[in-house]
């Protein structure tokens, strides 16, 4: 969960949640509610003030998250995919910023690709 990500990098600066908030530019409550798994659908923007803020990448904010995908010949859509997405559409998400997001991963991996 990318909230428990950047709870962590927090901890690890020494940064309350009210400074990092500030630091960031957000509210403390968006950012509490992001810590605490309310809030599972942050854009890219409010992604990248908080990575700045954390002297880190949006790589490393996702990065657990992203590792936790399978790969497989056929991908199967559980209940817990299902709950995902409906989760996403509820938090007010897309289908424009999935694509996005989307591109961005294949961007990622790509450019990983890349340098490995």
């Amino acid at each position: 969960m990318i909230g428990k990500k950047i709870k962590t990098l927090r901890l690890k600066k020494g940064y309350s949640i009210t400074r990092l908030a500030e630091k960031a530019h957000i509210s403390k409550s968006y950012l509490s509610h992001l810590e605490k798994g309310l809030n599972n659908n942050p854009s890219l923007q409010m992604l990248e003030k908080i990575a700045v803020s954390l002297n880190t990448t949006i790589d490393e904010l996702i990065e657990a998250e992203s590792s936790n995908y399978i790969s497989s010949a056929k991908p199967i859509i559980t209940r817990d995919w299902l709950c995902l997405i409906e989760q996403a559409i509820k938090d007010g998400m897309t289908k424009e910023e999935f694509i996005e997001f989307q591109c961005y991963l294949k961007f990622k991996k790509k450019k990983n690709e890349l340098t490995n």
